[in-house]
């Protein structure tokens, strides 16, 4: 499951390391010359924007490979904390500008990606996803939900020591965050052996999967451990969880349910595991997250966000809840 690669964008030079970066991981997802091209103009003016009119801020490079059965794709999440644009609609017209440029970014962006979203707050600023595949198909294989998430190391460290996963079949999905134990290799070790135990035992129950989950982890650092399994047809979550793994469902923007973790950490100590569970509207949304993230994480100051691409939303919740000094994940479940 590759993690999302971050750029911090505080000055023109970064623009050209972020351009190189994502040309690299086009050819990787196997699109052809114009492709990559393409890529590599939209990392361009989404970092000359974050620049100009961000005052800085991130650019975010995923290959989202983590679902066998959907397309692969290259993500690319642009997050600042600029002023925002009052009029998204205008903004995005060619030839629009409000900085005296030729207004060509936005419209390129649009047209140049697979498939792009855009979520601007005059109060905290501009998020952007740009989405590339391979070939003309643009279906997600019948899938009923669809997953977006940001995994980002903590900064000075080289691996991210958190890791999360989906599983998939008709109306059931699985997805599991686990946070390592401390950073690094050894809390990376940890989380992805979790993740193992999920693509391996997806056909069990929250609560027994966490349990083999806590044996299996028993020679590593460990790690804190949440998986909920939403069943559209019932119209249920059922949540197991162990150490600070935080969960909230959503119906649309309202604000959310939150999910019941017990104290512990998979592979070491653990309180009794036990289940919950949760009703699962018809256009409900479940947010995962690391403590990475503050506790005070949540929608519920986002007017529209809900209706965003989930990648989109696990972007804005990272800009604005990411405490800066840990493995920051955050995993966004909603409809296809």
């Amino acid at each position: 499951m590759p993690e999302s690669i971050r750029f911090v964008i505080e000055e023109a030079s970064r623009t050209a390391e972020v351009r190189r970066a994502a040309s690299g991981l086009a050819r990787d997802l196997g699109l052809d010359e114009e492709g990559a091209a393409q890529v590599a103009i939209v990392v361009t003016e989404a970092s000359t924007n974050v620049l100009k009119y961000g005052g800085g801020g991130e650019i975010l490079l995923r290959l989202a490979g983590d679902d066998p059965q959907a397309r692969p794709e290259l993500e690319a999440l642009a997050l600042d904390r600029g002023p925002g644009m009052p009029n998204l609609t205008q903004c995005m017209e060619d030839g629009f500008s409000t900085g005296g440029s030729p207004g060509q970014g936005l419209g390129a962006i649009t047209r140049l990606s697979s498939a792009s979203d855009v979520y601007s707050d005059l109060s905290r600023g501009t998020a952007l996803l740009a989405r590339w595949w391979k070939g003309s198909n643009n279906g997600h294989g019948g899938l009923a939900l669809r997953a977006g998430a940001v995994n980002v190391r903590k900064p000075g460290q080289e691996v991210c020591g958190d890791s999360w996963g989906i599983v998939q079949s008709g109306q059931e999905c699985v997805v599991m965050v686990a946070d390592g134990l401390g950073h690094g290799l050894e809390a990376k070790t940890a989380s992805l052996e979790a993740v193992r135990m999920l693509h391996q035992h997806s056909e069990l129950a929250p609560g027994e999967l966490l349990e083999r989950t806590h044996q299996a982890l028993r020679s590593s650092r460990g790690a804190a451990v949440a998986v909920a399994r939403i069943d559209r047809t019932e119209g249920s979550l059922t949540y197991a969880g162990m150490g600070n793994i935080a969960g909230q469902i959503y119906t649309g923007a309202r604000p959310g349910q939150h999910l019941v973790s017990i104290n512990g950490t998979a592979g070491h100590t653990a309180s009794r595991i036990r289940e919950f569970k949760y009703a699962w509207p018809d256009h409900g949304m479940l947010v995962l997250h690391s403590d990475g993230l503050s506790t005070g994480t949540s929608l519920d100051a986002y007017p529209g966000l809900a209706l965003r691409d989930p990648a989109l939303i696990a972007g804005v919740l990272y800009r604005d809840f990411s405490r800066g000094n840990d493995d920051s994940t955050v995993v966004v479940v909603k409809a296809a």
